[in-house]
């Protein structure tokens, strides 16, 4: 009895590990630190966008959400233009450690972890604190002009994290003559991670601050498109 007993137990625990291997969104250490950062920052670019209409911002904001004694229940300027972007670094924050921490341990994350887990928080940051501050200065929220750079921004990041450390059976990837030999692939991808990455973040925080014209946002892709390639071209040309 015993016996069956620890036989069901190590079945139910290989089928944890896959289960946290399939669902609990794995990662290697470096990638993980780098989509922490990643996606803090990106958390965060709303605060720029606060900072920029600070002075348009009323002092108190009304939240349309009604409170217990019947009343708008309204939130002070600082809230709006930092706190709340504040508060989805702190919830991204939590979302990360917690999925590191099942990964450690091979334990599959709970519900709202695996839902929310590494691009959860950075997507409602951008269009939901970002919207919350353009209807506090009377803007329609998320206009077309200010939608489309931030979704082109948050998919070159999750292109970005998914180019990082690509495997060399994806159907995602960039399949050049230099990237057939193995170490040609990893460096190549991992290039391009970073670029993607970065251009995303740019891009963004562009579309936050409004500093740039929208061209410059296709120049940016086409950059970002564009380096890996040279640097494959330049570093692994010919080898196999």
């Amino acid at each position: 009895m015993a016996n069956n007993r620890k036989k069901k137990t190590g079945i139910d625990r290989e089928l944890e590990i896959q289960s946290a291997v399939m669902f609990g969104k794995h990662v290697s250490k470096e990638k993980g630190r780098v989509l922490m950062i990643a996606t803090l920052l990106a958390c965060a670019a709303p605060m720029l966008l606060g900072a920029r209409m600070w002075s348009l911002i009323p002092e108190i904001v009304e939240s349309g959400l009604i409170g217990v004694d019947g009343k708008d229940d309204s939130i002070p300027r600082w809230m709006v233009a930092f706190g709340l972007p504040a508060l989805m670094c702190t919830l991204n924050l939590i979302a990360h450690g917690q999925l590191l921490f099942n990964q450690k341990r091979m334990t599959l994350p709970s519900t709202q972890v695996r839902l929310m887990g590494r691009w959860g928080f950075p997507i409602l940051s951008v269009f939901f604190c970002s919207g919350m501050i353009l209807q506090s200065i009377g803007q329609k929220p998320l206009q077309m002009l200010f939608v489309t750079p931030c979704i082109l921004g948050l998919m070159l990041m999750m292109l970005g994290a998914h180019m990082f450390d690509c495997p060399e059976n994806s159907a995602v990837a960039l399949k050049f003559s230099f990237t057939k030999s193995s170490e040609g692939w990893k460096a190549v991808h991992r290039f391009a991670g970073w670029c993607w990455l970065a251009a995303g973040l740019f891009i963004i925080a562009c579309t936050m601050l409004q500093i740039l014209p929208p061209i410059v946002d296709m120049a940016v892709v086409l950059a970002a498109v564009v380096l890996p390639i040279i640097y494959g071209s330049v570093n692994f040309s010919g080898r196999e």
